[in-house]
């Protein structure tokens, strides 16, 4: 519990996405055949991605071992033919049949088969464990392509006000009611504007790439594809030990605890190892008649013999249990380490997440509401004369300038949420409240 504490994570304030209007750009009005849903991504990963494909794969392959090595050794049969035949009490020996099973130690299968199923195990976690890694890095992408999104058209906003002011600059420079910086400025303006246009183009492309490779598709030649994301609001819940609950989800640490779980078996198996393996046998003599002596009838012999290996080889075996001991130990080290590592990250992502929603706070109670407000103050004393073109362009870009911060910051939000979601092993964290 010291950890769960040292994380601080008990009754704290998350922040759930569920549908409200926040302060931002519109949706954009898409067709439906270019909107790119997260769910729908999300599902298509899952059964896509070759990575994800094979690991599976690899999981099937591992769940058929245990059979193989669990099962007992193929029986040996012998024949032995007598070209010159062995005179004996009973008669010649022509030939022999002899068929033998080699029986280990009892437990020593059922343990290999129980390690076999155990490391089976292992990979499927793994594999759920990397499944959550591809999730996560599909809804980054996606949030990144909601920011270009948001941004480009704020730019495009911006632009057309742009034009606006220049039009109007030039008209009034023309009459000798303004002057030749405003213009200057407006073409400043739209030229840094182009510079960002760039930028943001060179961004899509890329997000749009990571989310071609991720879903196993050909990079799409429609750039313009569009996204949507729910917006924010701020519901206040009591995250009850959000660390057991990733101890408890996490695939990395159900990895673990069944490594911990094979590796106490394979200890009792390097034990067992000291323990001799049996082998039985049964042996039919084929027996002709004989003139001499008068006891050789011909009648048929049969044979059992038993044979047990003898395990000399003691410093082997030891070196093989010190080996599994260790490995213990290692597995240990490896879960102390994923719990601290856990503890630690999910208090960062929390704090990140108050951090944020603080500031997408301030953006939306503060910042823009007074920057709209100063920006319809300026344009009314520019109507009427009392102030100059360049006050006016100011409070634009200041207004365009918290709102590409907003942004920044809301992407930001999202990302340290999803973050937060894999950390946790949860699809969502709305998931919570029915918790």
């Amino acid at each position: 519990m010291k950890l769960i504490q040292f994380a601080g994570v008990t009754c704290v304030s998350l922040l759930l996405l569920l549908p409200i209007q926040v302060r931002g750009q519109d949706p954009l009005d898409t067709p439906a055949d270019t909107l790119l849903r997260l769910e729908d991504l999300l599902a298509e990963v899952r059964t896509h991605n070759p990575l994800l494909q094979a690991s599976h794969l690899e999981a099937q392959a591992l769940a058929t071992r245990s059979t193989q090595i669990s099962a007992l050794p193929d029986p040996s049969v012998t024949i032995a033919y007598r070209p010159v035949p062995i005179l004996t009490a009973r008669g010649t020996i022509r030939s022999q049949w002899s068929i033998e099973q080699e029986i280990p130690y009892p437990g020593k299968l059922g343990l290999q088969g129980s390690i076999a199923d155990l490391t089976a195990d292992i990979k499927r976690f793994a594999t759920a464990s990397l499944e959550e890694d591809l999730l996560l890095q599909v809804k980054h992408a996606y949030f990144e392509l909601n920011r270009i999104q948001q941004q480009e058209s704020r730019i495009l906003a911006f632009a057309d006000r742009l034009r606006n002011f220049e039009e109007a600059a030039a008209t009034r420079y023309e009459v000798g009611a303004g002057v030749q910086q405003a213009i200057l400025k407006t073409q400043l303006e739209k030229n840094s504007l182009a510079r960002l246009q760039l930028e943001l183009s060179i961004e899509r492309r890329t997000a749009t790439e990571t989310l071609a490779r991720l879903l196993n598709r050909p990079v799409s030649t429609d750039s313009r594809v569009s996204v949507a994301v729910e917006a924010l609001s701020y519901v206040e819940i009591d995250a009850i030990d959000l660390l057991e609950l990733a101890l408890d989800q996490q695939p990395e640490v159900s990895a673990l605890g069944t490594a911990a779980k094979r590796a106490e078996e394979e200890i009792e198996l390097a034990r067992k190892q000291f323990k001799p393996n049996l082998r039985f046998g049964i042996t039919y003599f084929d027996v002709g008649r004989a003139d001499v002596p008068p006891t050789a009838s011909g009648r048929d012999a049969l044979g059992i013999n038993a044979t047990i290996n003898i395990p000399l080889q003691r410093n082997r075996l030891r070196a093989q249990l010190e080996e599994a001991r260790v490995r213990r130990s290692h597995v240990h080290a490896r879960q102390d380490a994923l719990t601290t590592s856990l503890a630690t990250q999910v208090a960062d992502l929390l704090n990140q997440l108050r951090g944020e929603a603080r500031q997408l706070e301030l953006f939306e109670e503060a910042l823009i509401p007074q920057a709209e407000t100063a920006l319809q103050a300026t344009l009314n004393s520019y109507t009427t004369g009392r102030t100059d073109f360049l006050d006016l362009l100011d409070s634009e870009r200041t207004l365009f300038s918290l709102g590409m911060s907003y942004d920044n910051t809301l992407a930001r939000y999202l990302r340290a949420a999803a973050a937060l979601e894999r950390a946790l092993g949860v699809n969502s964290l709305a998931d919570l409240i029915t918790r």
